[in-house]
């Protein structure tokens, strides 16, 4: 089990990104590793997953979240974060039996929706997602609004979906100044334009619910776990191109973070391993679903943040023959072993 969750691990930490990490800045796996300290030294995936599985029961709640959306460039959000929720609420419907929420700024939620969609589950107000049972997503869309306002909002959320984890898919999240960036280290001053998904957190962490971050840079939430590694290890994590200067390192903690080349790639590993606890290989999506998630998303207007914000077939400037080969290996390796402990191959 811990060599199945290594081998997942391992595959998702390779480099090759671009959007202000250089392919040849060697920032996932140093990373990975600090996330792994935090945890006792175990595979990232199989703790996030055993934890899912133990604490998640049919019919729970749990709030997935996502956004980089904002004007004039990125109205609709990036294509990195959209897929990874949509692969997590695939296990959260069809392997945990719960009922996935989304939550996302307005312009995110009109290329989640789709992402989502095309993942295989409805998606739908939560009035509605509520009595729908299985193969649906509700939907509940997180303003701008200013502090005070996005506490209140979040504080709402929690006492209506009553959640058992949040799970962050590349959101940003504030650093020690309260400023929010780019991976790039920009944005800084224009940060309000973003909700307060952190907000959520906070609430979580009050209440000891399951927090899971997906990074990949450190700027997003839940990378406050590892906070002194991402200002040491990341271009700009100390000293951001903003006024703040104060680095884009966020500040939001998360039980367990989860660095890797992308942030829908630690999704993924997450969504595997679940696959391979549950003995379920349909869990995770395959080839041909991922593609049609990555087609929704743009077609919804998200851009490939790693290429000049244009609208490609691409997640952080990696084509997407390469994210489906990471699918495809990631599927090879869950259905292997499940594979093995069938049949006890010698």
């Amino acid at each position: 089990m811990e060599v199945t969750a290594k081998n997942i691990d391992r595959l998702v930490t390779i480099g090759g990104q671009t959007n202000g990490i250089a392919p040849n800045e060697w920032i996932f796996v140093p990373l990975y590793e600090a996330a792994c300290n935090k945890l006792n030294s175990e595979p990232v995936s199989l703790v996030a997953a055993q934890r899912m599985i133990k604490e998640i029961k049919p019919g729970d709640r749990v709030l997935l979240l996502t956004g980089f959306a904002s004007f004039p460039r990125m109205i609709y959000g990036e294509t990195d974060g959209p897929l990874g929720v949509a692969s997590l609420a695939r296990a959260v419907s069809f392997g945990l039996g719960a009922l996935p929420v989304l939550v996302a700024g307005s312009g995110d939620m009109e290329a989640l929706r789709p992402t989502v969609k095309a993942a295989g589950l409805n998606v739908l107000d939560y009035s509605q997602a509520k009595e729908a049972g299985t193969a649906s997503a509700a939907e509940l869309i997180f303003p701008c609004v200013d502090k005070e306002e996005s506490k209140k909002f979040a504080a709402s959320i929690m006492n209506e979906c009553d959640p058992k984890a949040i799970i962050s898919v590349e959101a940003p999240g504030p650093n020690k100044k309260g400023v929010k960036h780019t991976g790039g280290g920009k944005f800084g001053e224009e940060s309000g334009k973003f909700p307060g998904l952190e907000y959520l957190f906070y609430e979580a962490h009050r209440r000891k619910l399951l927090s899971i971050g997906c990074i990949d840079r450190g700027n997003e939430l839940g990378s406050g776990t590892i906070e002194e590694g991402v200002r040491r290890i990341v271009p700009y994590g100390n000293i951001c191109q903003c006024p703040c200067g104060a680095g884009i390192a966020c500040a939001v903690k998360a039980d367990i973070v989860f660095p890797a080349g992308t942030s829908n790639w630690a999704a993924y590993a997450i969504t595997a391993m679940i696959a391979y606890l549950l003995e379920n290989k349909e869990i995770l999506q395959d080839v041909n679903t991922e593609h049609r998630m990555l087609e929704a998303c743009i077609m919804a207007g998200a851009i490939d943040g790693g290429t000049s914000f244009r609208l490609i077939m691409a997640v952080d400037g990696v084509g997407y023959e390469a994210n489906e080969g990471v699918i495809s290996i990631l599927h090879g390796i869950v259905e292997n072993v499940l594979i093995e402990k069938t049949y006890h191959f010698a």
